[in-house]
């Protein structure tokens, strides 16, 4: 748990890669079911999975839609 008194800025940044092996990681689903339900090849999965590839666009909108998950903007932009 982070302290309530540390800054957002000085949170640990989660990419989109981090939040994607995040949800296939914390998922009761097999890789192979993950790889199956959202239409990616279980070996494009698996070496995601490694850090070994990234992904196209398209893998990681098919993934984000297999787990409800969704981009959105945070709070205030400093620009």
């Amino acid at each position: 748990m982070v302290p309530a008194t540390l800054e957002r800025e000085q949170l640990p940044i989660m990419t989109l890669s981090d939040t994607l092996r995040k949800a296939v990681l914390t998922s009761k689903k097999t890789r192979y079911a993950i790889a199956v339900g959202s239409g990616v090849d279980h070996a494009v999965l698996r070496r995601f999975m490694r850090k070994e590839r990234d992904i196209k666009l398209s893998t990681a909108e098919n993934l984000a839609d297999f787990f409800d998950l969704e981009l959105t903007k945070k709070g205030k932009s400093k620009r």
